[in-house]
């Protein structure tokens, strides 16, 4: 495990081939109300799901699998988003942190320095940040460190960062939440994340 007091998660590019063909392929639109970033959990969340929770918003998905928190921060640092400013960022990033052995202390100030990034960027849209979810059972599933995570992640919670507490609401969702990977969602999880962040509506 990383050393969190010295580890620093620094902007960095994505590598995965797959990643910088979908990114090549990315068309920006003029504008977008709704900006969903993150890894594969942020990707796969159903459009008309979003657009339920958010109704009448232009909703942009730029999130990308595989994507850790620093590759986010790199992607933020393209010229070609500055000038969306939207509304709202919703982020859903860190379980692939947890995978590379990144401490809870290194991924909570990696999401903090995002959160500035995007600030900068967008001249302070509301946030919405979810915790981390579950990740199955078994030592890959880091569920210590991702307790402590979320409880880090917990305490950046303001008037306009908002936090989408995850694991309740695939909790209430049942056995159909989860894909059989116990990592990836099936629509279920997603519908149960979508009634909760459309609890969250500003």
């Amino acid at each position: 495990m990383s050393d969190g007091a010295a580890h620093i998660l620094c902007p960095t590019a994505p590598t995965r081939a797959s990643a910088l063909k979908r990114l090549a392929a990315a068309r920006i639109p003029e504008a977008a109300d709704i900006v969903l970033l993150g890894d594969s959990l942020a990707a796969a969340w159903p459009s008309d799901l979003v657009a339920a929770a958010r109704p009448g918003r232009r909703i942009l998905n730029l999130g990308l699998p595989g994507d850790r928190i620093q590759n986010t921060l790199w992607r933020i640092g393209r010229p070609d988003l500055a000038h969306l400013r939207p509304r709202e960022v919703v982020i859903v990033l860190g379980t692939n942190n947890l995978s590379d052995g990144d401490s809870p202390a290194a991924i909570a100030a990696g999401l903090a320095d995002l959160v500035r990034g995007l600030d900068a960027l967008w001249e302070r849209p509301a946030l919405v940040l979810s915790t981390i979810p579950p990740r199955g059972s078994g030592p890959a599933a880091c569920e210590a460190e991702r307790q402590e995570a979320n409880s880090l992640i917990a305490r950046m919670e303001t008037g306009r960062l908002r936090l989408l507490r995850s694991e309740p609401a695939l909790a209430a969702a049942g056995d159909g939440a989860f894909a059989p990977d116990r990592l990836h969602l099936e629509r279920g999880g997603y519908e149960a994340l979508t009634a909760a962040l459309a609890g969250l509506a500003d």
